[in-house]
């Protein structure tokens, strides 16, 4: 059909469009879509804008609905890009990837980097779950092939590593060895 006659045709009788052709709402699939406030992160057009270099691993010192709700208020002016809830391994995603959250505390390392979550506590290693420690890991695993960035300790870091940090996370109970073996197996 052409021109006029197609412009004619009721809706209902034309081919939906493919799912597929929607944009998607997260960048990684096992996510759920938990938006930050637009305060709290700078849009961007990585890695275009920016290259990304490093995954940053973080624990929250909060709940994961805690979490979620501070990346929410306007006022707080933090955000990652995703949380991993320590329960289940659910993972929310806050911050599209291609824009600069607001998670190292240095520009530098915030512009480079995604920021990844754990819920809870430095100094309570019962939070760090298997279920936490593999969906993070499947995650770390899917950011490092899409941007190329190696899978190992000099390019998947804890915000501790972050130069000019006052922060201590992930702490002394992360377990890298683990942690990058998963990685490194998903």
């Amino acid at each position: 059909m052409q021109g006029a006659a197609l412009a004619a045709l009721p809706a209902a009788l034309l081919p939906a469009t493919r799912a597929s052709a929607r944009p998607r709402a997260v960048d990684y699939p096992l996510a759920e879509w938990v938006p930050a406030s637009t305060s709290n992160y700078t849009a961007a057009n990585r890695p275009s804008t920016y290259p990304v270099d490093y995954v940053i691993v973080h624990v929250t010192q909060e709940t994961y609905a805690d979490t979620l709700a501070i990346f929410q208020n306007p006022a707080k002016k933090v955000s990652a890009h995703y949380v991993v809830r320590s329960e289940d391994g659910h993972i929310a995603q806050c911050v599209r990837e291609r824009n600069v959250g607001w998670h190292a505390g240095n520009w530098n390392y915030n512009t480079r980097s995604i920021g990844i979550e754990h819920e809870g506590w430095v100094d309570q290693p019962e939070y760090f779950t298997d279920a936490m420690y593999e969906q993070s890991a499947l995650l770390t695993s899917a950011i490092c092939e899409t941007y190329d960035i190696p899978k190992d300790r000099k390019h998947i870091i804890g915000h501790v590593e972050v130069p000019g940090t006052d922060h201590t996370d992930p702490g002394p109970h992360w377990d890298w060895p683990r942690y990058i073996r998963l990685v490194n197996s998903a």
